[in-house]
């Protein structure tokens, strides 16, 4: 009996040492509870419209969508905790559109992203990336999702440092820019009825996925250029490229034509603006050499002001247009 009672005892420990053990891929002393040593690989999918994530998302990028999206994260709050739980699941998104993202909890659940933040969504600019992870948490009134890393080193998108300047040049073929066609919404005034639109091309459409993304985006507004009536001169211009109105104050010097008339300017969603130049036009025909330049100071409701100027050149072959942009407060 003896001999049977230790014999039971050892494999009862053999079995407790063989769950307690750790895991090892390409080393022969894991010493986590999984230890990889090399790469790994998880689900990667490009998206470009709304959609609900599920257990077979990990990595997602957001491209190619014209306007901005929603991801939806999947219910949060399950009836058999002990069962059907997945605490520790990890989504990884970046946006690389033009465009606003929205991470939204299913239904009203909400997403933690600090002490001070918990809400049943978080916006991801141009640029930005953010990984949000399932908690432990598995009642309504608790958040849910926390975030555990949101990029702030970004390219030219919506998020400005006090003091901090960014600048981008886009050079874009000059057949190609004066070739007019198609249809664009364009403000021709002050107030969100003075609506028109336009076949001049912009500089931002003429530039590929990589370059779009440098755009400098302003509270949602992105500084572009679009041809001017005179043939081969240019336009400065924003664009809205949020789904809501914006009324910003802008007040220029230029090289030519000032433009002090730009208090509560409105700029419709998926429009361009206004004037930003005194006659709406900065020389850059290149057979007359010209190259004008525009400093503008852009104040918006929420407080913020800006320094930004525009300036372009033209060749035979391209134009090359410069933006530069500063937080002052």
């Amino acid at each position: 009996m003896k001999k049977i009672l230790v014999t039971l005892l050892l494999a009862a420990l053999a079995v407790g040492s063989l769950y307690a053990q750790n895991t090892g891929i390409n080393t022969k002393n894991p010493n986590s509870s999984l230890t990889v040593n090399g790469s790994y690989a998880g689900s990667y999918k490009v998206i470009a419209a709304d959609a609900a994530l599920t257990n077979t998302d990990q990595f997602v990028n957001v491209l190619g969508n014209t306007a901005a999206i929603t991801l939806t994260l999947p219910n949060a709050v399950v009836a058999d905790a002990a069962k059907d739980a997945f605490y520790g699941r990890v989504y990884r998104i970046k946006n690389t559109s033009a465009f606003d993202v929205t991470i939204k909890g299913n239904s009203t659940q909400l997403i933690q992203t600090n002490a001070a933040s918990i809400a049943n969504t978080i916006v991801i600019k141009p640029g930005q990336s953010v990984v949000v992870v399932k908690n432990t948490n598995n009642i309504i009134s608790a958040a849910l999702w926390d975030v555990f890393l949101q990029s702030t080193v970004i390219t030219n998108n919506n998020n400005f440092e006090v003091n901090g300047i960014k600048s981008f040049r886009a050079v874009v073929p000059a057949a190609t820019f004066t070739a007019n066609g198609g249809s664009r919404n364009m403000m021709n005034g002050k107030n969100a009825g003075n609506i028109t639109t336009t076949n001049r091309r912009s500089a931002y459409e003429l530039s590929n996925a990589t370059e779009q993304a440098k755009f400098i985006v302003i509270n949602g507004l992105r500084m572009d250029f679009i041809e001017a009536d005179f043939n081969g001169d240019t336009a400065p211009k924003f664009f809205n490229t949020t789904g809501t109105a914006i009324t910003y104050n802008i007040s220029a010097f230029s090289t030519i034509n000032a433009y002090v008339n730009g208090a509560g300017t409105t700029i419709n969603p998926g429009y361009y603006s206004y004037y930003i130049d005194g006659d709406d036009d900065l020389g850059t025909n290149s057979i007359n050499y010209d190259s004008e330049y525009i400093n503008v100071m852009v104040t918006f409701t929420n407080g913020e002001w800006y320094n930004c100027t525009w300036h372009a050149t033209g060749d035979a072959s391209n134009y090359y247009f410069y933006f530069t942009a500063k937080r002052l407060n």
